[in-house]
């Protein structure tokens, strides 16, 4: 798997990070939304909460099955590591793991004009599900591509 790792909210001491796929392209050919990461940078140790899409980790499970080397807990350790290694973090960290539906996602807010440019570039997948009104969903089309990945 090819992790892609998009920084959508910075404060001093904490971050909102978007998870890609870059080995799994949507139908506009960008690479496939897998979850987001909200972390706490304190003194000595990582904190916060990872959101992995449900559709993802099924998908996941399916092709790393019984058997299979690489694991989710595996994955979950790359993107941890992903994020403290290149700013030089200590390794302590404590991460709590959920895996909701990205169909039951969305984004709010009070923000003057509510269509803001952090929005539509993070929120994609929400917006094109209201704009493809008959059109398959995209969790079950994700599931396939996983499955049907070389």
């Amino acid at each position: 798997m090819n992790l892609k790792l998009k920084r959508v909210v910075r404060t001093p001491h904490s971050e909102e990070i978007a998870i890609f796929d870059g080995d799994t392209r949507d139908e506009n050919n960008q690479a496939v939304n897998i979850g987001k990461l909200e972390v706490h940078f304190l003194d000595d140790q990582m904190v916060g909460t990872l959101l992995l899409w449900q559709e993802f980790a099924q998908g996941y499970k399916a092709i790393h099955g019984a058997g299979s080397e690489e694991t989710i807990d595996d994955l979950i350790d790359a993107i941890l590591t992903e994020i403290a290694e290149p700013l030089g973090l200590p390794a302590e960290y404590g991460i709590e793991v959920y895996y909701p539906s990205v169909t039951n996602q969305l984004f709010i807010s009070n923000y003057s004009g509510d269509e803001g440019e952090d929005e539509e570039e993070y929120d994609d997948e929400a917006s094109d599900d209201d704009s493809d009104e008959g059109a398959p969903r995209k969790d079950d089309d994700y599931y396939r591509k996983l499955i049907n990945r070389p």
